[in-house]
C-alpha cells in the first residue's frame, strides 16, 4: 500500500486547478482523417448502452472492448462482433496502435487512473460522470490533460441537447419571463433497494479478474451481496446518488441558472442518514444539501428509501423528481428529465418546453466528440473537462461535508442557511416520508454538518481543511497509483 504522493492539495499553490483549466493550450495528436477507431473500457449496464449508438455515428467505429467480467465482455462482444476482445487489463487497449480514443464506462474508482493511462499512451477521452472520487483526483486529472495535450469529454450528456438549454436560458434571463431568481431546488425521489450486509466477506464472481475490478481502490473486505453497480455506495469504490444522478442534475442547474459561471460554490452544509434499510451501504439514502453560490442559493435533495405504501417510489417531492425547480418571484420552472414546464405566482402553467431524453442523449454526445478529436476542435466540445470538474466539486464537497457532519438538529441546521423557506420544504419532504415508515429524522438517526468552506476547485480550506484532507487521502494498491503531476 502506498500514500498518496503528493503536494499539499488544500493550501496555496503556485499553479491553481483553475489556471490549468482557463489557460491550457491543447496539442492534440494528428488524429484519423475519416473515421475515430474508439476502444470501450468498461461493459457494464452504462458501457454496453453506450455501443448501440455506434451505428448511427458515420465517422467512428468501436474497434476493442474490455473489461474485468469476462461474462460481461462476451456479452457486449455478441452485439459489436467487429470489436476486438481485449481481455480484462485495459493496458492491453491503451497500448493498442489501432485505437485512436477511449472511452472509460469503469466503476468511479477508475476514472481518474485510467483517463490518465489513456492519455499517456496518447489517446484522446470520453469519461463517463462522475469524473473524480474527490478533489485532489480531479486536480492530477487536470494537471495530466494539460501535460499531454489531449481531449476530454465528460459523459453528461444532456449537456448535448441543442434546444432545451438556449431556451430555458432565454426565458429565465433574457426574457425574465417570471422575474428574478430566488433560489434554486434540485431534486432526486428514485427508490433503491438495500444492497444486504453479510457476515462473511464477499467472493467475487469466477468470471471476474479482480485484480483489475479492483485497481486503485484499497484491498479490503466487501460486504454486501453484490459486487457490480452496488459499488456506487461504498466511498472506496463510489461517490453515492450525489455523485451518480448529481452529476447530471447539478450539471443541469450550472448550466441553465449560472450559465457556468459559478464553478465551485462558496460553502456547503448537509444533513442526511443511510435509514430504512441495515445494509453495507456507506452514502446518504436520504439527504438534503444547501450550496451558498454567494447568488442564488441551490438546495439539492435526495430520497432513495423506497415508500411503503407505493414501493416503487421514494415519497412524495415538492417538483420533479429527477430534475430542478427555479423559484423565481413571479413563479417557477421546472426542469424534468426530458422535459420543462414553467407556472406563475398563481400555479398556472403557461408554458412547456421539450429537453432530450436519456434514450436519445448520448447519441449527440458522443457524436459531439468524436467531430471534436477529428476536427482538432476542443473547444467545440458541450462537456469539457472544466465544465465535469467543475460540477464535481459541488457533489463531492456535498458528500464530504456528510461525512464530517454531527448529530442532527433541525432548527440549528436551518439557523445556518439564508434560504430557510427551500431548504426547509426539503427537510420537511424526507420528514414526511420517514414518518409514514415508522422512522425518526432526529439526532440519533441523522447527521448535520455546519459550512464547509471552498477552496476554488480544489478542495475544502478553513476549520475543516485538516478533517477533510486525512478523509479524503486515498492509499492506492501498487501498480495502480494515481501519478502526481507537479
Amino acid at each position: 500500500m502506498k500514500k498518496m504522493n503528493r503536494r499539499e492539495f488544500f493550501g496555496a499553490s503556485a499553479l491553481t486547478l483553475s489556471s490549468l483549466l482557463v489557460s491550457s493550450p491543447f496539442v492534440l495528436a494528428e488524429p484519423p482523417k475519416d473515421k475515430l477507431r474508439i476502444a470501450l473500457v468498461g461493459c457494464g449496464g452504462r458501457g454496453s448502452f453506450l455501443t448501440t449508438f455506434f451505428p448511427n455515428i458515420p465517422n467512428a467505429e468501436l474497434v476493442a472492448l474490455c473489461d474485468a467480467d469476462s461474462a460481461r465482455l462476451a456479452e457486449t462482444c455478441k452485439k459489436v462482433p467487429d470489436a476486438k476482445n481485449a481481455g480484462s487489463d485495459m493496458r492491453a487497449v491503451f497500448d493498442d496502435p489501432d485505437v485512436d480514443a477511449v472511452m472509460i464506462a469503469t466503476c468511479n474508482h477508475w476514472h481518474v487512473l485510467a483517463a490518465i493511462w489513456a492519455m499517456q499512451a496518447g489517446k484522446n477521452v470520453y469519461l463517463e460522470k462522475p469524473v473524480c472520487l474527490n478533489f485532489c483526483e480531479g486536480e492530477q486529472l487536470v494537471a495530466a490533460a494539460k501535460k499531454y495535450g489531449k481531449l476530454i469529454q465528460i459523459g453528461t450528456q444532456m449537456r448535448s441537447d441543442p434546444v432545451h438549454h438556449p431556451e430555458a436560458k432565454r426565458f429565465l434571463h433574457e426574457e425574465k419571463a417570471l422575474g428574478k431568481i430566488k433560489s434554486v431546488r434540485v431534486s432526486r425521489f428514485f427508490a433503491r433497494n438495500a444492497i444486504g450486509k453479510r457476515a462473511t466477506p464477499l467472493v467475487p464472481p469466477e468470471t471476474v479478474d479482480f485484480n483489475m475490478w479492483l485497481g486503485p481502490a484499497p484491498e479490503t473486505p466487501i460486504y454486501r451481496n453484490s459486487l457490480h453497480y452496488d459499488w456506487h455506495w461504498d466511498w472506496r469504490t463510489g461517490n453515492g446518488e450525489t455523485g451518480n444522478w448529481g452529476a447530471h442534475l447539478l450539471d443541469d442547474c450550472r448550466n441553465d441558472v449560472f450559465f457556468d459561471q459559478i464553478g465551485a460554490p462558496k460553502r456547503v452544509m448537509s444533513v442526511g442518514a443511510r435509514i430504512g434499510y441495515d445494509d453495507a451501504g456507506d452514502s446518504p439514502n436520504e439527504f438534503a444539501i444547501f450550496f451558498d453560490t454567494g447568488v442564488i442559493p441551490v438546495v439539492f435533495c435526495i430520497s432513495n428509501l423506497p415508500d411503503k405504501a407505493n414501493p416503487k417510489t421514494a415519497g412524495a417531492c415538492a417538483g420533479p423528481t429527477s430534475g430542478y425547480t427555479v423559484f423565481c418571484e413571479g413563479g417557477r420552472y421546472e426542469k424534468h428529465w426530458g422535459g420543462a414546464v414553467a407556472f406563475d405566482e398563481n400555479g398556472e402553467q403557461i408554458r412547456e418546453f421539450t429537453a432530450t431524453a436519456e434514450h436519445i442523449g448520448p447519441g449527440p454526445h458522443i457524436q459531439n466528440f468524436v467531430d471534436c478529436v477529428l476536427q482538432n476542435a476542443p473547444e467545440k466540445l458541450t462537456a469539457p473537462l472544466k465544465v465535469g470538474i467543475d460540477t464535481a466539486t459541488w457533489y463531492n464537497g456535498a458528500n464530504t461535508s456528510f461525512r464530517l457532519g454531527e448529530p442532527y438538529s433541525k432548527k440549528d441546521a436551518l439557523d445556518l442557511v439564508d434560504d430557510e423557506e427551500t431548504f426547509a420544504t426539503a427537510l420537511d419532504d424526507i420528514e414526511k416520508h420517514l414518518d409514514a415508515q415508522g422512522l425518526k429524522m432526529n439526532a440519533d438517526t441523522f447527521r448535520a454538518s455546519r459550512f464547509l468552506e471552498y477552496d476554488g476547485t480544489a478542495g475544502i480550506k478553513g476549520e475543516y481543511a485538516d478533517a477533510a484532507k486525512k478523509l479524503l487521502t486515498i492509499d492506492y494498491r501498487e501498480p495502480f497509483v494515481v501519478p502526481t503531476f507537479n
